[in-house]
Formats: C-alpha cells, structure tokens, sequence
C-alpha cells in the first residue's frame, strides 16, 4: 500500500496454512492482544488522566441516559468514543465497576489493530503469511497503540480508526468490482465522519479525505462511487454534530473552550508561529522516539514512494495522504494548545495513531528491503531526529519532566529509554532510541534471510513489552492509591441524591474526577471566604494548602460544623453540619 517496491519473496508453492485456519490465528491473535491490554490495566479503579477521562466517561453517561454535569469552558470532548463505550452505563452505574468494564471495550477495540495491521502488511508485500502475522503481532504491541487503551479516552481507539480508514480508502481506489468499490467507498467515508467525531484530527482526516474525493471526481475508474462516498460521510457528520449538540447542552451550559479561538491567539504572533514549529518538530522528536526508529525508517520509504516514477498511482495517493496527515497533526495540534500549556511541550500522543501505520512500512524495509536500500534509508533517520532533538532542546530544555502523573504520562517513553522518572535527558532519550535502531537494522543486514526475520520480531517485541510493563507500574498502578484518596475518599458517606458542596478554591484536579464519582448531579460550588453554605448543603469540601492547620481551612465555618476527613498529601478537607449528626 505505502511501500509497494520493496522486493518481495516468491509465493510458497503450499500453503502454510488454510484461509480457515489462518482467520482463526487471527483471531487468536486478536484475543491475544486484547488479553494483554486487559491485564496491563486490570489495577486502573479512577480516571487519572484527568480532566480528559472524567469528561468522556461523564457524556458516556450522558449518552446513556445518565446524569451529567458542567464542563463548562472547557474543552468539548466530542460523541464518537463516548458512544462506544456507553452501553456499559445501560448494565452498571457503579464508578469503579463501569471503569473496569470501559477498560475491556478500550482493550477488544484496541486490540483490532493486529488484524488490520496484518492486511496492511499483505499489502506491503509481505507475501509470507507468518511473516506478516508476526509483524502485526509487534505493531500491535507498540506503546503508541497499546498504552493509552489503559486509559478511558479517544487515544484508546483513535491508531485502529486512523488504519482502518487508510486500508479501505486505498480499497476503494484499488477494488476491481464495482460491488467492492461501493463498499469501500462508504466504509472510507463513514470512519472518516467518525475519526472527527471521535477527536479533533479528525479534522485533519477529513480535509485529507476531502482532497481524495477530488481525486476520485476526475479520476474515471473510481468515480462512479464518489457521490455515494460524500453522502455517507455528509450523513456521518451530522450525527457527530447532533450528538455533540446534546452533550452541549447537557454538559457545557456555559460553552465549551474554542480551538479556532486559541489557534488564532497562538499564531497572531512571530513568537506563538515559532513556539507551535518548535512543537512540531518536537512531536516528529517523539515520531522517531516512540517507534524505536522503526517509524521515522518507514517515513523514509514512504518519501522515497512517492517520487519513485514506477510507484503506482493508488500506493502514491494514500502514501501522499499518510504523510501529508503526519505533518498536518504535528503543526495542527501544538496550535490549539491552551495558552497555560507548559513550554516543554513535545508529545507523542497525537502522532500515535501515524507512529503505528508508518511502523509497518518501516518493519516491510527491516525484513524485505535489500542491505544496501536499509542502510541509506537509516541514514536518512538519523540527521532528523538528531536535529529534531536539537530543538527540543533548545526549547524545552536539556531535559523533559517525568516526575509526577502528568510530566511521566506524557514523557513516558523518554523516561523508560532514559530510566530516569525525575527528568528525562533529551540527548540521551535520543541515543537510545538511535541505539535502538542501529541494533535492529544490524541484525536485519547481518544476519541470513531465514534468521533475519525472527531475530528483529523478537528484539522489538521484548523491547516494546519491557516499555509498556514499565510505562504501566510507574504511570498507572503507582498513582492509583492517590487518586483514589483525592478522588472517592472525600465522598464516603454521601447517601443516593445528596448534594457536597465545593469550595470554589479547590483545584479542578480534585472537583473533576468527582464529577464521574458522583453519579448523580451533586456538587455544588460557592465561595467559602463570602458566602455561608448553600441551602440544604451538610457536607462541604474544601482545600487544604500547606502551611494552614486543619481548622484553619475555614476559619470561618459556621458553629456547629466539624471534621469529618481530610488529607493533606491530596489537598481536601471535608467538614460536616449539625444536621448529620442525628
């Protein structure tokens, strides 16, 4: 599809193994991969990636006929992920419960990527059916498209939508039925309505497949299913806008944060152009990082695809678009920013889902590509990531900061190649991840063909495992008992429909994930140096900062109001009135 010149090994005169057979390995393998997932988050109880966690599982409830609660100026998390997972609110309304059932949707969907990674390297040209088995065994595992189906947002998803729609959009420009194309013609334009209801790429998906529904118009053999493939996606997006529509007014009383709004603010100025290029090349940085060098090799030989003459013109288009959509979400997303963002900004995150596809053209070089055409393209990795580094560097500092939930969860990768989960080196991250490659790449030009497959398969997939066991014991399980002290802990002894009430000085790192923990509309906010507690209010949280005493937190509670709980490593105390003393 991407990398269509790579030499290829003749067909097997026999078979390996039936269709049959072989769609039952898939399956297997599909099962394998989503067991895994479900283990590596069977200790998440809390959302922890906050507030994004809280907000979709909240519209899921929503969704589901469920309560909500204000979002209000914040950002719109869009229909399309908390769609999928609300029908686990229709079964269960208990917080923990139906955060464990969400793991296991994110985990069976999560998991689809090995299977269409498997087409997509058929179409590669891998022709050895365990050959391409095994490498989507290893792309399925990478941390791109495995960590965050840890975690209850649209990244769980987001790397199986990306692919699935680059496979059928290269099916409709490839079908030779017209059945097939008109199929795949709508199939295309339904996951692209529904990566932009899922997250905010989505925009980016559909302005790339907006320019290859032009494509198709003057292009004779597919253009009988164009007008089919518009109304589809036409279709699909008011949906998303409906749902998104109920989740406003549900949800964002107040109305939700603008992107257009925040984008012009940031590129109003020569500073803010350059802060969002910096951005940029620090997510292509972590392009290169994430994938062990794997992909940034893949985008090589995806570049050298698209000038090849002989290149034929479908494996052109979607190599074009793959590539095109890679930059557009690396200078498209850092733009959006809030202006609060830290300034050592340089995620893998929103680059995921092209991390896992350009993964695959990049693992058809590391077992297809001759010793001489391997090595020119890992030579042309090396002075881009180097330079990449460079300015991340420059911008970010010598070091990223991986202390804490929020620094580790979006530097975990740099902090498992540098093992330092206090401050992760940049120039080490990247030798690593350089080293890494190099380690790869001798193995494949060193070794005979038959030893050479097995040996990088192996090595990428303990390397792969290692980071995803590492990435979930210091992210995920290490933070667990605290969100649940921060979180649920305040709330114990609240009765069905009771109403807390919040000071409006506790930090929304606090109130946020209570709004899920709550499964009725129960908070309510008021000024606790001003005003005395709402009426009929008997519990009330407030916030505990250092250097205060216990009773200090509110000095001016009324008589009659006591102590019931608090916490200073987290930041709350809860006091109680009379009436609960009953």
């Amino acid at each position: 599809m991407l990398v269509a010149q790579v030499p290829e090994l003749p067909e097997p005169k026999q078979p390996f193994l039936t269709r049959r057979r072989w769609a039952l390995l898939l399956a297997a393998g599909w099962l394998f991969e989503a067991g895994l997932r479900a283990w590596l988050s069977h200790g998440q109880g809390v959302p922890l990636s906050n507030p994004d966690e809280s907000a979709y599982l909240v519209a899921a409830r929503v969704l589901a006929g469920g309560s909500g609660a204000n979002f209000g100026y914040s950002t719109l998390y869009p229909a399309g992920y908390p769609l999928l997972i609300s029908p686990v609110f229709w079964f269960t309304q208990n917080p923990v419960t139906a955060y464990h059932a969400v793991m296991l949707v994110n985990a069976l969907v999560s998991a689809l990527l090995m299977p269409l990674a498997y087409v997509a390297c058929r179409r590669l040209g891998l022709t050895s059916r365990p050959l391409a088995y095994g490498v989507a065994i290893v792309t399925a595992v990478l941390p791109a498209g495995l960590f965050y189906s840890e975690y209850a947002m649209a990244d769980a998803i987001f790397p199986v939508i990306v692919l699935a729609w680059l496979l059928t959009t290269h099916s409709w420009l490839t079908a030779p039925t017209h059945r097939g194309r008109y199929l795949a013609a709508a199939a295309s334009a339904a996951l692209a309505g529904y990566s932009y209801s899922v997250h905010s790429r989505g925009m980016v998906i559909i302005a790339g497949y907006l320019v290859v529904l032009l494509i198709v118009v003057f292009w004779k053999k597919c253009r009988d299913s164009a007008l089919l493939a518009a109304m589809v996606l036409v279709v699909t997006l008011l949906a998303s806008w409906a749902l998104n529509q109920k989740l406003k007014a549900v949800m964002y009383p107040h109305g939700p944060r603008s992107f257009t709004a925040q984008a012009s603010e940031r590129l109003g100025n020569l500073h803010g152009i350059i802060l969002v290029l910096e951005m940029a090349i620090g997510q292509m940085w972590r392009f290169s990082l994430d994938s062990w060098g794997v992909a940034a090799l893949g985008l090589a030989a995806v570049v050298v695809a698209i000038v090849r003459s002989r290149t034929p013109a479908d494996a052109r288009i979607i190599a074009g678009l793959a590539l095109a959509i890679t930059m557009a979400i690396a200078v498209s997303t850092p733009a959006a920013l809030p202006s609060n963002q830290p300034q050592a900004w340089a995620s893998g995150r929103y680059l995921d889902c092209m991390i896992v596809t350009f993964f695959l053209p990049g693992m058809v070089v590391l077992l297809r590509a001759p010793r001489r055409r391997m090595l020119i393209y890992a030579a042309c990795v090396v002075p881009p990531t180097l330079i990449a580094a460079m300015v991340v560097d420059a911008y970010a500092g010598t070091a990223v900061p991986t202390l804490g939930f929020g620094a580790a969860f979006n530097f975990g990768e740099p902090a498992v190649l540098t093992q330092d989960w206090t401050s992760a080196n940049v120039a080490l991250a990247t030798v690593v991840a350089l080293g890494l490659l190099a380690v790869t790449v001798a193995l494949a030009a060193l070794l005979p063909a038959r030893a050479r497959a097995g040996s990088v398969l192996a090595v990428l997939m303990a390397i792969s495992l290692a980071v995803n066991v590492d990435m979930t014991s210091k992210i995920g399980t290490a933070n667990q008992a605290a969100a649940r002290t921060a979180d649920i802990t305040p709330l114990n002894g609240l009765r069905q429909g009771e109403k807390i009430g919040i000071s409006k000085a506790l930090g929304w790192q606090i109130q946020i994930p209570q709004l899920y923990e709550l499964t009725w509309n129960g908070q309510v906010q008021f000024n606790l140096a001003k005003q005395p507690p709402p009426a009929g209010i008997t519990v009330v949280e407030v916030p505990w900062v250092a250097g205060v005493s216990e009773q200090g937190t509110w000095p001016n509670a009324p008589q009659g109001w006591h102590i019931t709980s608090a916490s200073q490593t987290a930041g709350w105390v809860v006091w109680q009135g009379p009436a609960q003393q009953q």
